[in-house]
């Protein structure tokens, strides 16, 4: 989820797509009895593969899974696009602009509402209570469209002109050494990023969910974000019986999660070096489960319209051409609500 996640595809990527769709099928199918399952390294999008590896749950389910990270989402595009990387879990948006951009992907299923973990965060003492004490300000950001999507929509719904706020782009780790420096008034960041601002005094003003301004607290979700389980289609058809394991252990991970998250977030903590107290304080803020349901397809194709118009995406995109429901109505079909 980090800067570039937009506009790293392009011709060369639709290059490589073509290519690998003549060579990916041979190369998948001779590795029909282990897959690599890439995942970013953060709680919302990569503790379900972790809990599934680290219980047994793929194993038990017959697939043999090596887990591989990636900082970003963004960095998968290029993987994907040239058949090295079959299968991934990340936000979203990243097939959307791979399917945008012609490179083959299909979307299993959704894993996450992580919604909540994008928030706008105000230094304590700074004077700025509501959004419109913004204008002026600097506000420190990784400039991607997920990102100023919350900003666009949290100054739309709570009162601010955002021509006035004044935007530094700082890649997430930086951001919480910008604030703490006092470069930045204010930052917009996601987890863990967040929790480390709060733990250096700063003050939540809304996430994408929720508002803490003074006067208007209380649940609103202004923006929908989503992690996915996605791949390719040619992974899909040579390794149907992977798919399906995988999709059984990560419902598996999401049980395990729901029902022991103190568990959880030590086992999760420990294999991505984040301490288990923010990573349980990320699970309060996200909704976990593998599924399939209607309210996804309607928030994917209207993220789609959104960042279109603002030229973040190479063409129209809409879930019914990129969600591929089989693999998990074999699983769970009442998991699958689709229109």
């Amino acid at each position: 989820m980090r800067a570039h996640i937009w506009k790293v595809a392009g011709q060369n990527l639709a290059i490589a797509a073509l290519a690998a769709g003549l060579t990916a099928g041979v190369t998948f199918a001779a590795q029909a009895q282990s897959v690599e399952l890439w995942s970013s390294r953060d709680a919302q999008q990569g503790s379900l593969p972790i809990i599934a590896k680290q219980q047994g749950f793929f194993q038990e389910n017959g697939v043999d899974v090596t887990l591989k990270f990636v900082s970003s989402g963004s960095e998968l595009s290029g993987g994907m696009a040239g058949g090295t990387i079959p299968i991934a879990v990340a936000a979203s948006t990243n097939p959307m602009a791979m399917a945008a951009s012609g490179i083959p992907v299909k979307i299993l299923a959704q894993i996450s509402d992580i919604s909540g973990i994008m928030q706008v965060l105000v230094r304590d003492g700074s004077g700025i209570t509501k959004p419109s004490d913004l204008e002026g300000k600097k506000i420190g950001i990784t400039r991607i469209p997920l990102s100023v999507s919350v900003l666009e929509r949290g100054c739309a719904v709570y009162g601010c002109d955002l021509s006035k706020i004044e935007m530094v782009n700082m890649q997430p780790e930086d951001i919480v050494l910008g604030y703490e420096r006092g470069n930045v008034d204010a930052v917009l960041t996601w987890e863990p990023w967040a929790s480390y601002v709060v733990q250096r005094g700063g003050k939540v003003m809304f996430s994408a969910t929720k508002s803490f301004i003074p006067g208007e607290p209380g649940e609103k979700k202004i923006d929908a974000v989503y992690a996915a389980l996605f791949a390719r289609p040619d992974f899909i058809d040579a390794q149907p019986k992977a798919v399906d394991g995988i999709l059984r252990a990560l419902s598996k991970a999401a049980e395990f999660l729901k029902s022991s998250p103190d568990e959880a977030a030590e086992m999760v903590g420990k294999v991505i070096n984040i301490p288990p107290d923010v990573v349980k304080s990320t699970y309060a803020k996200i909704n976990t489960g593998v599924v399939l349901p209607s309210q996804f397809s309607v928030d994917f194709d209207a993220k789609s319209e959104y960042l279109l118009k603002l030229g973040e995406l190479r063409g129209a995109v809409k879930a019914a051409e990129v969600i591929d429901p089989a693999p998990l109505k074999a699983v769970c079909p009442e998991c699958v609500t689709l229109p």
